[in-house]
């Protein structure tokens, strides 16, 4: 059955969870090093508040230092990782404010997606992947069924949504944070590995693409959305890092 990379050949527009294992081989050894790096740190292998340097990421890829660095410093455009003076470099915290903003930026973002692949159109291929995916989506089983075997589904339903929008910058926009949320997804699942999503959510969105309207899609999407917030941040509001942390004296 096809998939996003058969929907969209040759798109720059697709989530990093679904780029793994693709042929990397035309890309350059930055490009190749930003990926594999960042990839580390959306899947958690370089948790919050992990340490590397320069010379021990080139030595784990065996590449010379020259594109790490490069792909460091496009990491800290990122927000991803903050330069050490001297001492290296440290992967990016995973606070409530900034997931708060990020799960925000997203339910705007979705929501403005999904309503204008409503007006557009989507074609029936990527209509019959997306019937796919929402029906994928009702196979999960909270704590049971694997992390990497779910995970892709929404994600993959949201870039396929978000292409035929048919404005790039919003799809990048998109596809940006939603690799940024993959992290926090990560986290919130290993801490709470329990949390359900509502059976029929993504069903709910493609009913509404296939009747082509845009209001009730984007509201279908942004209940999602803003669903999977406040589930986020009920899971790190209750977690032990959270609930251990020093309260600060407000500034008068």
């Amino acid at each position: 059955m096809p998939d996003i990379h058969d929907l969209l050949p040759g798109s720059s527009n697709i989530p990093a969870l679904l780029l793994v294992g693709q042929d990397e081989s035309g890309l350059d050894r930055t490009s190749q090093a930003y990926r594999a790096i960042r990839r580390q740190i959306i899947d958690l292998t370089l948790p919050p508040g992990s340490s590397f340097t320069e010379t021990s990421l080139a030595q784990q890829w065996q590449i010379s230092k020259t594109p790490v660095r490069e792909a460091l410093a496009r990491l800290r455009r990122d927000g991803l990782v903050t330069a050490l003076p001297r001492a290296g470099y440290v992967v990016s915290p995973i606070t409530l404010q900034d997931t708060d903003e990020l799960c925000g930026l997203r339910s705007l973002l979705s929501g403005e997606a999904a309503a204008a692949a409503a007006r557009n159109g989507i074609p029936a291929a990527a209509l019959k992947r997306l019937e796919e995916l929402s029906e994928m989506s009702f196979a999960y089983v909270p704590g049971e069924t694997g992390l990497d075997d779910w995970l892709p589904v929404g994600i993959e339903f949201e870039g396929i949504m978000a292409h035929f929008s048919g404005n790039s910058r919003l799809t990048k926009a998109l596809v940006d944070v939603i690799d940024e949320l993959e992290r926090v997804l990560r986290m919130v699942l290993l801490i709470a590995p329990d949390v359900a999503s509502p059976p029929g959510e993504l069903d709910l969105v493609l009913r509404r693409l296939c009747e082509r309207d845009a209001d009730l899609a984007r509201n279908a999407m942004k209940a999602r959305c803003e669903r999977v917030r406040h589930d986020v941040l009920e899971v790190l509001t209750k977690s032990a890092s959270v609930s251990r942390a020093n309260i600060e004296m407000p500034l008068r």
